[in-house]
């Protein structure tokens, strides 16, 4: 609601932009709606028959990401080679084994997840299988399938999809960190690996559809199939799916050719694969076909909506994406016969599929928003539309729209057109909002308008139910964009709140008479709504004015006023976040100063929460001091021990108060308990304690802390009182104190940083660094650092 308590519609993800105008299409890097893209493809010609067979003979071919790629040997089917620059040698595992089929050949191959390469392989009988090598560990492992698979693939979650001729199969699983042997003498469990590769989910397809190819994006898996009668499907499923999960059919679009492979180029954009034709020897017909997926839950029916948008390929070898490691998309491109891939008898070159820069937009177009805006009652009057985005020199944005009591009554109401759009100066709506889109004058930033009828007495837009409709208009080689819509409603008139009643509108709007000119009232009513749009946000900013006073809303030019206010002095190094956390806590500064804990406190702030984190530790030395004496009687609980963080255990036994067997430890235990309880013969020790240990602050930073080793002695220097002595110790490894020499092992709960490289002469073997191969075909031939 704004200052009037006019409650408001907003309108910003895709979902809510729905339309079924293919005109306007949601950007994902934006996150807004534009216009589509109109440029002039230059597609193969679609011949089924032909781009089966050239599917048949297609090579699968996978990039690492390093340069090297893994091919089905041709001489020798049933093994897989790899090329890093010295010919092709076979791809070995881990025990240095060449990955080879267990009987057959190999059919294709995949490469996803953390660097996992899937092999499908199969005898061209009853046995078939996949086997699954991780290129960074080396470990292999296979799983066998029922029927011949015809396509693989390893999605981001390390999932394996094998689709056949009937069967969509879902596989999961890998082996054990390490080698596990079994001993026949002690108890063992049933089953070694708990998580073998296996199958875990399957799902029959339809009769009549037949598999080209398998894709993934964050949610779904996609499978491009065809008919036999030169109709192709795209078929979606969850990732995660269920026992009854079943597909979503989206028909490829007639004017598509017929494609024989599938590849994610982003979110919500699918690239379609088209064998080159033989008759183009020029290769003039060398853009790939991108598609977008809309489905209509009304109908249960989906389509594909195509993107003219050109991706052009420089040549083509096969008529195959190249399966890639980094997630990229990219297609095989022929060899040039004096290029260094040719030398080393690479048979094709993987190219990332990249957009030509030169973009055309359509001159116009429009969509109705699927969405109803439902204000709950009848015969509210809509009052002002907003909306956040841009619209460069030569292109606009016209806003039609519709009101409506109940659906029967909707199809009779036309859209009426609004005015045009008014550039407001403030940057965001709400009052010190900082906006989705930098504010240029009649460019971008915020524009508004007040919903009205374009004629007849009574201009008022009233109605239960407000419909939208968008009109885009370009030059070509710019769009408008819509990042937001906001509806206030219903209307809040200066003429009904404020004037006496004879003044109010008495009529009621009349479609019929629409040629009639606006009665004095209406008049009034809207050349009043004029200055409500200036002054309803100056109200807003005033209301909320408590804003400034807020150190983490307040606007970054106000912060060094605010902190002069609170007799705070920021440094103008300080990033914005830790300024705003300083100000914010700076009454308990005040009010703890010269603490332990509000010296923690201070440190947490400038350190950015590293105390909180446990990177930065405060202790008072004397309780870094313990006793090897039995003290019977006290509790030895060490949960706030910085050492030992509640680990340690006593063997005390409670007997009394304060029933100590050491004579010398009881002086000490005196000063650290009761210090006031000790005689004259026993003072001499008890400030010796105070004087080896009092007064004295020690900071500990562990493992990434030690680089705030200045912001730590600089906030020390001026928090710390003048009687306190303070040092700080660094530590190399994040690790609690007093465990890490009893367990050897990293005991601080924290994200594991990044290990070491192993260096010769310099690593402690054992106790860091990390020896790890680069996910590649050949991590030996890998030049770049792991």
């Amino acid at each position: 609601m704004d200052v009037n308590n006019t409650p408001y519609i907003l309108l910003r993800d895709k979902r809510e932009l729905d339309h079924r105008a293919s005109g306007l299409v949601w950007d994902e890097q934006r996150g807004a709606l534009i216009l589509a893209q109109d440029q002039e493809l230059r597609l193969p010609a679609g011949d089924a028959e032909a781009a089966l067979a050239a599917w048949e003979t297609a090579v699968p071919l996978v990039y690492d990401g390093f340069g090297q790629v893994a091919r089905i040997d041709p001489d020798t089917p049933a093994r897989v080679q790899y090329n890093a620059g010295r010919g092709f040698l076979p791809l070995m595992d881990g025990e240095l084994k060449p990955l080879r089929a267990p009987s057959g050949v190999f059919v294709d191959l995949a490469v996803g997840g953390d660097g996992r390469l899937a092999a499908a392989w199969s005898d061209g009988a009853d046995t078939h299988g996949v086997e699954l090598l991780h290129l960074g560990k080396r470990w292999r492992t296979s799983v066998a399938l029922q029927e011949r698979p015809r396509r693989v693939c390893v999605d981001a979650d390390n999932r394996l999809w094998c689709v056949g001729a009937n069967t969509l199969v879902l596989c999961e699983g890998e082996p054990l960190p390490q080698p596990y042997r079994g001993d026949s003498t002690r108890f063992e469990p049933e089953q070694d690996n708990p998580r073998p590769l296996r199958i875990v989910w399957q799902r029959a397809l339809e009769a009549g559809d037949n598999a080209l190819a398998l894709c993934a994006d964050r949610e779904q898996l996609y499978c491009l199939t065809h008919n036999g009668e030169g109709q192709q499907f795209i078929l979606a499923i969850s990732r995660t799916p269920r026992p009854a999960s079943a597909f979503k059919r989206y028909r490829v679009a007639p004017e598509l050719p017929f494609a024989v492979d599938l590849g994610l180029l982003a979110p919500g954009r699918f690239a379609l694969l088209v064998p080159r034709a033989v008759a183009d020897a020029s290769f003039r017909q060398r853009d790939c076909a991108l598609v977008r997926l809309r489905w209509d839950e009304s109908l249960a029916l989906g389509e594909t909506l195509p993107i003219r948008e050109r991706y052009p390929m420089l040549s083509q070898a096969w008529p195959r994406f190249a399966g890639s490691s980094d997630g990229r998309l990219r297609y095989l491109a022929q060899v040039d016969a004096d290029s260094a891939q040719a030398t080393a008898g690479y048979p094709a070159r993987p190219r990332e599929l990249l957009p030509l820069q030169r973009p055309k937009y359509l001159s116009a177009a429009a969509a109705t928003l699927l969405q109803e805006l439902d204000s709950g009652r009848n015969g509210t009057i809509w009052h002002r539309l907003y909306l956040e985005g841009c619209i460069p020199a030569g292109c606009r944005i016209v806003i039609y729209a519709k009101t409506f009591e109940s659906a029967a009554t909707r199809a009779a109401q036309p859209f009426i057109r609004q005015p045009d759009w008014v550039w407001c100066s403030r940057r965001d709506e709400p009052a010190y909002g900082k906006g989705l889109v930098p504010a240029r004058r009649n460019e971008s930033g915020l524009f508004e308008l007040l919903l009205q009828r374009s004629g007849g007495e009574v201009r008022r837009m009233s109605g239960r139910y407000l419909q939208l409709r968008i009109q885009m208009e370009s030059d070509g080689r710019h769009t408008p964009a819509i990042h937001a819509l906001k509806i206030y409603y219903p209307r809040f008139s200066y003429q009904e709140q404020y004037l006496p009643e004879h003044f109010r509108q008495e009529q009621q709007p009349d479609p019929q008479q629409s040629e009639l000119p606006a009665n004095g009232a209406d008049l009034r009513e809207r050349l009043l709504a004029a200055f409500e749009s200036l002054l309803t946000p100056i109200e807003t900013r005033i209301a909320a004015s408590e804003v400034l006073l807020h150190p983490q809303h307040t606007p970054a030019a106000q912060l060094p006023w605010l902190g002069e206010a609170l007799g705070q002095a920021l440094p103008v190094q300080w990033p914005l976040p830790r300024q705003r956390e300083w100000l914010m806590h700076s009454g308990e500064l005040q009010q703890w100063r010269g603490t332990l804990a509000g010296i923690a406190l201070a440190l947490d702030i400038v350190t950015d929460g590293a105390v909180a984190k446990g990177q930065v530790v405060v202790v008072e030395n004397f309780r870094l001091r313990r006793t090897m004496a039995t003290i019977l009687g006290i509790d030895m609980d060490d949960a706030e021990h910085p050492l030992t963080l509640g680990t340690g255990m006593s063997g005390n036994s409670i007997v009394g108060d304060s029933l100590i067997l050491s004579e010398k430890d009881g002086r000490d235990f005196l000063a650290l308990f009761a210090p006031e309880l000790a005689q004259d013969s026993e003072r001499d020790a008890v400030e010796d304690f105070f004087d080896r240990y009092g007064n004295q602050l020690t900071i500990l930073l562990h493992g990434a802390a030690r680089v705030l080793k200045d912001s730590v002695q600089q906030t020390l220097v001026a928090q710390v009182p003048a009687h306190l002595q303070w040092r700080v110790l660094e530590s190399e490894h994040p690790f609690v104190l007093g465990l890490s020499p009893l367990l050897a092992i990293d005991t601080f709960i924290e994200r594991q940083p990044p290990p070491r490289r192993v260096t010769l002469d310099d690593t402690y073997i054992g106790r860091e660094g990390l020896l790890r191969n680069p996910v590649a075909l050949s991590p030996r031939d890998v030049n770049a650092r792991p």
